[in-house]
């Protein structure tokens, strides 16, 4: 079971969503089922004030994060399909989710907030963008050393010799550099090569997807830059 089939599937016990809705006035009365199905018809005044409580549910039990992220599953589709066609599907998912936890454990209760759903999506969304941005660097550079000629290609232009400097400079480790150069070069996909170095595929997920943003970030600064104020 992938990450979206996962995510599209949890429902909490019922003794446990019991649990929860009696600390949150605004989810009781409803069951699960019945919550997902309000958030995609209700008005955003309705919304904001459910997934407030959802936000405020995540940050007292952890274990609510992935009623949260379910419910929240149609936006994170709509900005993987939008901003990132190129990347895997589950690597999208998997950097917007890891980021909308970090959202939602530093948001601000205390204050009310309209369009919460597009507040919490915010860093999730900037840091698709930066995956794309890397992953479109990193192609750039491999292609760009495909259509020199033998005799023009300097040895900084070889995708090994870019890992090689980034190693030396010690922005990425050997194990990270051959993570990029498997995947990406070599061709192998991310469960093989994360066999090779030893990782369960979700390490070598958010591994490599850490790395790339790094090398991006030594290699070509002033793009990140520009993408920030963007």
């Amino acid at each position: 079971m992938n990450l979206e089939v996962a995510l599209e599937r949890a429902t909490p016990t019922r003794a446990r969503w019991d649990a929860w809705t009696q600390h949150e006035p605004s989810l009781a009365g409803l069951a699960y089922c019945d919550l997902r199905s309000e958030l995609r018809a209700a008005r955003p005044a309705r919304q904001d004030e459910l997934l407030g409580a959802l936000v405020r549910l995540v940050q007292a039990d952890p274990r609510a994060f992935g009623a949260l992220a379910a419910c929240l599953l149609p936006g994170l589709r709509h900005r993987i399909v939008r901003h990132a066609p190129s990347l895997d599907r589950q690597d999208a998912l998997a950097v917007m989710v890891g980021a909308l936890y970090e959202a939602v454990v530093s948001y601000d209760t205390a204050q009310h907030h309209p369009y919460v759903a597009e507040n919490l999506l915010a860093l999730p969304t900037r840091r698709l963008r930066h995956a794309v941005a890397a992953q479109r660097t990193w192609s750039g550079h491999t292609e760009h050393n495909c259509d020199v000629a033998p005799h023009e290609r300097g040895p900084e232009l070889s995708p090994g010799a870019l890992l090689a400097s980034a190693v030396d400079a010690r922005v990425l480790t050997e194990q990270e550099a051959r993570l990029i150069f498997d995947t990406r070069i070599a061709g192998r996909t991310l469960p093989e090569a994360a066999r090779r170095i030893g990782l369960r595929y979700e390490a070598a997920k958010k591994r490599r997807q850490r790395a790339e943003a790094a090398w991006v970030a030594w290699w070509a600064p002033e793009a990140c830059r520009r993408r920030e104020r963007a």
